[in-house]
């Protein structure tokens, strides 16, 4: 078990993300979160739980505070030598725009409930071939009711793998996905079917690789069908812990964050690095960049915000922070955090700068 702790303060100089009528302010936040492990050869449990608040000093149009609380479950069960069922659970209420999930805001909008949950059993038919069937739901709920009124929603997603073992370090993979997602309020319901093929490969004992690619079909229940490519992929390396490095990429159909828009077609990628640069010293770096290609109704189609069109957006949010551990418990940090985003809808763009120093403690 591990247990963090930090506290800090710094400057934000457009807290409500806008294009204009900026409004910066000092602020300070406080975050605590837990890290339990539990394992044995048939179980394996791993827990994270966390909350973090953020004041904002100066008087702003929107709320002057942020909310972080999250909470996480993994849970992996080997039953018998063929058989292993697994789940992981994912709820988070937060107030900052995550640039990693697909589907969210891309700026500050209120606080949001968010949860994505996977269940799956796997079970090996031969040596060289298993199949993981799985189940996964996802939901947004924005308290902001004018966002909500378009974003809020479910989606049901069931799916099925077939994995054949090329070699110790390769399985290829077949997979078919079918995906319900239901809106609250926006009449933006539809079905998604996924056939992809994939890899998953490792590399050495510190690099390995997931890649899925294949094509999505999607049927709204009101206005249309649209179909496209899609891929996901990941790229993990870890050396200890002296480094870490994740990289994720996303690109296919999402839904949309504004009224007006019937969907987006993304590419979404993003790095995740820790570095441990001396015994002393670490770093941790994440960068992530979206281009989305929104789409407009089809012609005809009666819509609450009026005629809509076309356009395109490019969001950069990269994070740089330093830690000095003074002692094992405690230690002192200091980061930069710089957003933006670029939009042919003039009113959507804005950039946004952070800095922020502190104080941690880990037990």
């Amino acid at each position: 078990m591990k247990i963090h702790a930090t506290i800090s303060g710094g400057y934000d100089d457009n807290v409500t993300t806008q294009h204009n009528n900026k409004q910066g302010s000092g602020f300070t936040s406080g975050d605590i979160s837990l890290d339990y492990t539990f394992g044995d050869p048939r179980l394996q449990l791993i827990l994270n739980g966390g909350a973090g608040a953020t004041y904002y000093y100066e008087h702003l149009s929107g709320q002057s505070y942020d909310i972080d609380l999250r909470g996480s479950l993994g849970i992996t069960y080997k039953s018998s030598p063929r058989l292993t069922l697994g789940a992981t659970l994912l709820v988070a209420y937060l107030t900052e725009p995550s640039f990693g999930t697909p589907g969210g805001l891309n700026s500050r909008n209120g606080n949001y409930l968010y949860t994505t949950d996977n269940v799956f059993v796997g079970y090996a038919w031969w040596q060289r071939f298993t199949t993981r069937t799985s189940y996964a739901f996802e939901a947004y709920n924005y308290d902001n009711s004018a966002i909500g009124a378009f974003s809020n929603r479910v989606s049901n997603t069931f799916g099925n793998e077939f994995r054949f073992q090329l070699a110790p370090t390769t399985n290829l993979v077949a997979e078919y996905r079918y995906e319900i997602v239901s809106y609250e309020n926006a009449s933006l319901d539809s079905t998604t079917h996924y056939a992809l093929g994939g890899i998953d490969h490792v590399f050495n004992p510190h690099l390995s690789a997931t890649l899925r690619g294949g094509a999505e079909f999607r049927s709204y229940d009101q206005d249309g069908d649209r179909s496209g490519p899609y891929f996901e992929g990941s790229v993990t390396y870890a050396l200890g812990k002296r480094a870490f490095v994740t990289w994720n990429n996303h690109y296919g159909l999402e839904e949309p964050d504004l009224l007006g828009s019937q969907g987006r077609t993304t590419f979404r990628t993003g790095l995740q690095t820790k570095f441990n640069l001396t015994p002393r010293i670490s770093s941790n770096i994440e960068f992530y960049y979206v281009h989305a290609d929104y789409h407009g109704f089809p012609f005809g189609t009666t819509i609450m915000s009026g005629p809509s069109r076309p356009f395109t957006e490019n969001t950069f949010d990269g994070n740089l922070s330093l830690h000095y551990a003074i002692t094992p418990l405690i230690g002192v940090q200091a980061g930069y955090h710089y957003t933006d985003n670029n939009s042919d809808v003039l009113f959507r763009e804005y950039s946004r700068n952070r800095i922020f120093a502190g104080v941690s403690l880990t037990f």
